[in-house]
């Protein structure tokens, strides 16, 4: 699917700060564009070829309606950052949906939108990602849920979804700041962790025509100022601090 000829999108998640900027890249490359949103005074734009649908991604025949007719879906859906009580649990009945819905309908695309502290298989261990960010900064800042939900949605994809032509994209902290500059997929984590809403809306407008990016799941990141942190770098921060603590604790407990 090359993004010059004109299409038929379905996103999911358009009013999310992502979405809205995403919205007017798809609309003026001359695409069709049917946004399933809760609240549909959210949503400034006008266009003659965007179609507003309101309900919710828990109506799963609403989900089922809404992609028939469709040439691709994306979803750029979350769960609530920062909220602390939340578990998990909305992003993979969901996708689960899409998938069934994708298969019943003859749609062979999906672009997901997930984020940097997710991990697929094969992924090796780090420290950065796997500790600091989804066990301590997580439930401190409340977005463990959010962790959990894209880290299923990844997995199901993988384990279940080889009949349709996925795209993950996993982007760090997403900032509403200026664009800065052209982001890229990369392999390991990014540094620093940031990139601009419509920074990650372009590349992922531009991801949808590139094939070499279906069963691919990146990072996201700007080239110019990124550095990957070794994945023993957290390990061996962690043993300096246990270290230094230890002297601390000798020379003030005698």
């Amino acid at each position: 699917m090359k993004n010059n000829q004109p299409k038929k999108y379905v996103v999911f998640g358009a009013t999310g700060n992502t979405g809205k900027q995403m919205l007017p890249l798809l609309l003026d490359a001359g695409h069709s564009v049917r946004a399933f949103v809760r609240t549909p005074s959210k949503l400034s734009i006008q266009h003659s070829n965007l179609e507003i649908v309101q309900g919710d991604i828990n109506d799963k025949q609403a989900v089922r309606d809404t992609i028939k007719g469709m040439d691709a879906v994306i979803s750029l859906v979350g769960g609530p950052l920062g909220d602390k009580t939340y578990k998990g649990g909305l992003l993979l009945p969901f996708i689960k949906t899409v998938h069934e819905a994708m298969r019943a309908n003859g749609i062979n695309k999906l672009l997901l939108q997930t984020g940097a502290a997710s991990k697929i298989k094969g992924e090796k261990f780090n420290f950065l990602r796997d500790i600091i960010v989804k066990k301590i900064d997580g439930p401190l800042r409340g977005d463990h849920g959010v962790h959990i939900d894209n880290d299923a949605a990844i997995y199901y994809l993988e384990s279940n979804a080889n009949d349709i032509d996925w795209i993950i994209t996993r982007p760090p902290l997403l900032v509403d700041e200026f664009s800065t500059g052209k982001v890229i997929g990369l392999d390991k984590l990014p540094w620093p962790p940031k990139i601009t809403f419509k920074d990650m809306a372009v590349y992922n407008f531009h991801l949808l025509g590139d094939e070499k990016a279906i069963k691919t799941a990146k990072y996201v990141g700007y080239p110019q100022t990124t550095f990957h942190l070794p994945s023993y770098a957290g390990s061996i921060i962690t043993i300096l601090a246990l270290v230094v603590g230890g002297i601390f604790y000798y020379l003030f407990s005698n």
